[in-house]
């Protein structure tokens, strides 16, 4: 084969690949955007939660819905005594009440960083939230968050105050 012949064969192959190429990378093309919007409205309990009836889990006097917040030691994500006694009332309340979804929220005191202070928060929620699947509630009707410092229960700064932050506490959504 001679060079002009070579050539030939090379820029048939070329194009080949390149028409190939081009057939195999198609762009789809977008869905198009809903523009049905609809007027609907939802209607909230007010704190943030979508409407459900809560009346079953409002048993304790000054308590969100019934289920009390869990106190935790410093820097510490571990259950005391009397917060797994507090848990299995709380589990027992939770199971009495199908359909709602229960969000565990850790949180922390002042002291420590932010970055610090959200893992330390995530641990405390999970850690309830792991006792109360032991404790026979569905972990599909259970969710974590941390928040942290962000939110005390109490300012100041001082040991009363920071044992009062070291907490789980309790929302309630319907499914």
């Amino acid at each position: 084969m001679n060079a002009k012949s070579m050539l030939r064969v090379m820029t048939v192959m070329l194009c080949l690949v390149l028409v190939l190429g081009m057939t195999g990378c198609k762009h789809k093309k977008p869905a198009p955007l809903n523009t049905d919007v609809t007027n609907k409205v939802e209607s909230t309990s007010g704190d943030g939660q979508p409407n459900v009836d809560l009346s079953k889990l409002l048993f304790e006097k000054g308590s969100k819905y019934g289920l009390q917040t869990v106190m935790f030691d410093f820097d510490s994500s571990s259950l005391r005594p009397d917060a797994m006694s507090t848990l299995k009332d709380n589990a027992e309340k939770i199971k009495a009440v199908p359909g709602v979804i229960v969000q565990v929220a850790g949180h922390c005191d002042e002291r420590g960083t932010q970055e610090y202070n959200l893992a330390l928060g995530e641990r405390r929620a999970l850690a309830v939230r792991n006792y109360l699947i032991q404790l026979g509630v569905s972990g599909d009707r259970l969710v974590t968050i941390s928040y942290g410092k962000e939110f005390p229960a109490v300012q100041g700064n001082n040991e009363a105050a920071w044992a009062q932050n070291r907490r789980a506490e309790f929302n309630a959504a319907s499914k």
